[in-house]
């Protein structure tokens, strides 16, 4: 047996829902850079005929990005772009595990890594969204333009769980890891 793949085996429909996930993977990332983007970029609030659109940065209050400074605005926008690309590189991660999963390669090295790098990769994006309100407030207060940002963290039950879970599924990547070397120790004996 070719040690990078995993044997073929007959997929359940159940298989099939993962170009449905992929593609709301690709909705929801894509969403996520809009709204990322656009309140640095955008006056607000915006004017769509009779509707009045109002989108912040996580953390800040309503029309506080049209007081900051360009440098301010450059500032926060990197600080957000880290986790931000952690969050890409996650879901490209997750989406070809799914895509290695619909072909049957469920125990493959391969899909194993896949899936580890997915599950640390979004860890390391919901700290990198946690620590990014305090960092830009930090940063906000040596830019200085007069005003005076509180430096506060707040992790909400949302973000414990999210970690919870991320790091239960590299655990559970590594149990498939270490159930793929067992299976090819046993291949031996037989």
């Amino acid at each position: 047996m070719d040690k990078a793949k995993s044997p073929q085996v007959q997929l359940s429909p159940l298989f099939r829902l993962c170009n449905v996930i992929r593609w709301l993977l690709l909705v929801f990332l894509s969403i996520q850079i809009i709204f990322f983007l656009i309140p640095w970029i955008v006056p607000m609030p915006l004017e769509l005929g009779p509707m009045h659109v109002q989108l912040d940065p996580e953390g800040m209050r309503e029309g506080l990005v049209s007081e900051l400074s360009v440098s301010q605005k450059i500032m926060g926008v990197l600080i957000g772009v880290p986790g931000l690309s952690a969050l890409t590189f996650g879901f490209i991660r997750l989406g070809q595990t799914l895509s290695r999963f619909q072909q049957g390669q469920i125990f493959a090295i391969d899909t194993i890594a896949r899936l580890r790098a997915s599950a640390g990769a979004i860890l390391l994006a919901i700290v990198l969204f946690t620590l990014e309100k305090p960092l830009r407030d930090l940063a906000f207060n040596l830019l200085g333009n007069g005003r005076s940002y509180p430096i506060s963290i707040d992790v909400s039950s949302s973000e414990l769980l999210l970690i919870l879970v991320c790091s239960l599924f590299y655990l559970i990547a590594g149990v498939m890891h270490e159930g793929r070397r067992l299976s090819e120790e046993n291949e031996g004996f037989i």
